[in-house]
């Protein structure tokens, strides 16, 4: 279960506030405040008072309350871009941006446990005995289920078909879901060059990674900042990584750490921890995956070293 919801939501929720139109679009990193002392003792906001500050502009996402009493925090800055939160309770009628984002939420993360549900339930009923792990959730195929509109493609993939792609856009969360895909990088097309990758994925925010290996494996990442060479890890909590073959198996953010991607001049990374989740070395041609503490995935290739066959970058503009 995805427990940050947040970020890029001029897309999809409007504001009735003022703002400029040059607002920075960067992806924020989320981590949940500390709690300790008065923190924990925080009163829930009143859904009969109106709360301007939290807004379009300074709306960084949600996490979902520990206490099991309904709360989430709401993740935002001040006007001095001093990050806090507010408590509130997920099915209070709120007005305005917050009351938008509440029900976006609410009805994001309710989808998600019955798919949860759904899919835990039939491997109980058929004996399967894949282990499960904290956030994994099985892939739909297209012949499971129907996506009414069509997805919008700028370019072909020489990994998969398009109908797994179609099952990888449900897997996304829901504001990127109706986005266009566009081949933003391939080794075919462009050739091997992490370089060449860096350069292609500049500027593109919301990108998927996908990744097929000697041994027939395809697995990959879907993350929220651009691809760069930078000292620190980036990303958000939306960012998740997954298999399509020999199976389909998404791996949601397991909150352990926030080391979701990073681009250095010699390798790029997803996950972290005791090992990547996905890592490319610098010559593109070989790579690594093992148990991975960001995401709680097993190994997603077919070997923990394995050698690439194909990688393709796609943004979703």
């Amino acid at each position: 279960m995805e427990e940050v919801f947040g970020t890029f939501w001029r897309d999809v929720l409007g504001d009735d506030d003022d703002d400029d139109d040059d607002d920075d679009d960067e992806c924020v990193r989320i981590k949940r405040p500390a709690r300790e002392g008065d923190a924990d003792r925080r009163a829930v906001l009143d859904p009969r008072v109106n709360h301007p500050e939290i807004n379009k502009r300074s709306f960084v996402g949600v996490v979902r309350g520990e206490d099991g009493d309904g709360t989430v925090d709401v993740l935002y800055r001040t006007r001095e871009g001093k990050a806090t939160s507010a408590r509130v309770r997920a099915d209070d009628a709120h007005e305005g941006f917050l009351g938008k984002v509440l029900e976006s939420w609410t009805a994001t993360v309710g989808a998600e446990e019955e798919e949860e549900e759904r899919t835990t339930g039939a491997e109980e009923g058929n004996g399967t005995a894949r282990r499960r792990r904290r956030g994994a959730s099985e892939l739909s195929t297209s012949a499971e289920r129907t996506i009414k509109t069509a997805i919008k493609m700028n370019g072909k993939s020489d990994i998969v078909t398009v109908e797994q792609m179609e099952t990888l856009r449900e897997a996304l969360p829901a504001m990127y879901r109706m986005r266009e895909w566009t081949l933003a990088y391939s080794t075919k097309r462009d050739g091997i060059s992490l370089k060449s990758l860096y350069r292609r994925a500049s500027g593109k925010a919301n990108t998927v990674l996908l990744v097929s290996d000697s041994g027939g494996a395809i697995f990959g990442a879907f993350c929220t900042e651009a691809w760069k060479v930078h000292s620190r890890y980036g990303g958000t909590g939306e960012s998740f990584v997954f298999t399509l073959a020999p199976e389909g198996v998404k791996y949601a953010w397991s909150g352990a750490n926030d080391y979701y991607m990073l681009g250095a001049a010699d390798s790029l990374s997803v996950g972290g921890g005791s090992a990547h989740a996905i890592r490319l070395e610098e010559d593109l041609l070989q790579g690594s995956s093992g148990e991975c503490e960001t995401f709680q995935s097993p190994p997603l290739a077919s070997e923990n070293m394995f050698r690439t066959a194909r990688i393709e970058l796609w943004s979703l503009e």
